[in-house]
C-alpha cells in the first residue's frame, strides 16, 4: 500500500459564493444570511467582561466598538480555520480507516465539517480566509499531518471536540446575532457526536512505545496554550487602543476573566485528557494558570518577538 500523507492547506483559496461550484454546495447546505451584520456587536462587552475594565470603559465609544469588532474577528477566524482543518482531518481518517464502518463514520464527520465551514464562511472577511492566526491553528495542522489515526482520535476527537462542546455553547449563548447563534448551536450538536465517537474508539494502549513521547508533548502544548489566558482578546484590545502600559494590560487581562475562567478551562482540559491509559502522562502536566503579571509578561514577550499575538488561546474568557 502506498504511503498516504495529508497536507492541511489552511491558506487555500476559498471563493465562496464567487465559486463556479458554489450552487452545488448551496444546494446541499442551508446557510444563515450574514447580510448587514455588525461584527462589533456579535458579542457585547459584558460577555467578554470588558465592562469591568477601566481601560476599556474610559475609551471613546468608537474605540470600544473597534475593540469588540477585533475580538469577534479573532473568534470567527479561529472557528473558520478549525472547521477548515476538519476537512483535512476527515479525509485522512477516511483514507486510513481500518474498516468500511470507520470510513463511513469519518465520511459523515467530514460532511459535518464541510457544512459547518459553509455556515461560518459568510461571516468571515475575504482577507481572513487565507490568514490563520496564532500558533494553535498551526499546531493543530501539525497534529493532523503527522499523527497516526489512533492518536488523532484521542488528541482531536476526545480532547478538542470535547473542548468544542463547551466553547461553542458559550459562543452561542453570548452571541447577539440570532443567525450566528443558531449556527453555533447546530455545530454544538455535531461536536457532541464527534466527541462521543472518539470516546468509543479510544484505545487505552495508545501510549505504548514511541507514541508516549509524542502524546506527552501534544498534551503539554494544549495545557500551555490555556495556562497563558485570553491572549487573543488581550492582543485585540491592545492593538485597537494603541499600545497599553503594563498595568493597563493587567487591567484588561483581569477583566477578561483570567483569574476565574482560566482555572475552569484547565480543569475541563484535564478532565478530557484523563482517559483510560493516559493517567500517568496527564498527571505530569502543569495545569496551573499563569498569574496575571506572568500572563501579561508572556504577552509582552511574544509581541516583542513576533508582533501582536493574534491568537494564543483557543478561546477568550467571557
Amino acid at each position: 500500500m502506498a504511503k498516504i500523507g495529508v497536507h492541511n492547506r489552511l491558506t487555500a483559496e476559498h471563493a465562496g459564493e464567487k465559486s463556479g461550484i458554489y450552487p452545488l454546495i448551496a444546494a446541499k447546505v442551508r446557510r444563515e444570511s450574514a447580510a448587514a451584520f455588525d461584527d462589533d456587536v456579535l458579542w457585547p462587552a459584558q460577555w467578554w467582561g470588558l465592562d469591568r475594565s477601566r481601560v476599556f470603559m474610559k475609551a471613546a465609544p468608537e474605540v470600544q466598538e473597534a475593540a469588540l469588532a477585533a475580538c469577534a474577528r479573532g473568534l470567527l477566524n479561529e472557528a473558520y480555520f478549525i472547521e477548515k482543518s476538519g476537512l483535512a482531518y476527515s479525509a485522512k481518517m477516511v483514507l486510513l480507516a481500518p474498516s468500511t464502518d470507520v470510513a463511513q463514520l469519518y465520511a459523515l464527520i467530514g460532511a459535518d465539517e464541510a457544512r459547518h465551514l459553509a455556515w461560518i464562511e459568510p461571516f468571515v472577511s475575504a482577507d481572513d480566509k487565507t490568514r490563520p492566526r496564532g500558533p494553535f491553528l498551526a499546531f493543530l495542522s501539525s497534529l493532523i499531518e503527522a499523527c497516526k489515526p489512533e492518536l488523532l482520535v484521542y488528541l482531536v476527537q476526545v480532547i478538542l471536540e470535547g473542548w468544542g462542546i463547551d466553547h461553542y455553547r458559550r459562543l452561542a449563548d453570548g452571541c447577539s446575532h440570532p443567525g450566528l447563534a443558531a449556527i453555533f448551536r447546530n455545530i454544538l450538536k455535531d461536536e457532541a457526536m464527534h466527541h462521543r465517537s472518539g470516546i468509543l474508539q479510544h484505545d487505552a494502549k495508545i501510549l505504548r512505545g514511541k507514541n508516549r513521547a509524542a502524546v506527552a508533548v501534544a498534551l503539554e502544548t494544549y495545557a500551555d496554550m490555556v495556562r497563558v489566558g485570553p491572549q487573543s482578546a488581550l492582543a485585540a484590545v491592545d492593538a485597537v487602543c494603541g499600545g497599553l502600559a503594563e498595568e493597563e494590560l493587567a487591567d484588561v487581562m483581569t477583566a477578561l476573566g483570567h483569574e476565574t475562567e482560566t482555572p475552569r478551562k484547565l480543569a475541563l482540559l484535564k478532565e478530557l485528557m484523563l482517559q483510560p491509559g493516559t493517567e500517568a502522562v496527564v498527571e505530569k502536566i502543569d495545569f496551573t494558570p499563569l498569574s496575571v503579571p506572568e500572563a501579561v509578561a508572556f504577552y509582552q514577550g511574544h509581541s516583542a518577538a513576533n508582533g501582536p499575538a493574534d491568537s494564543l488561546s483557543s478561546a477568550p474568557n467571557p
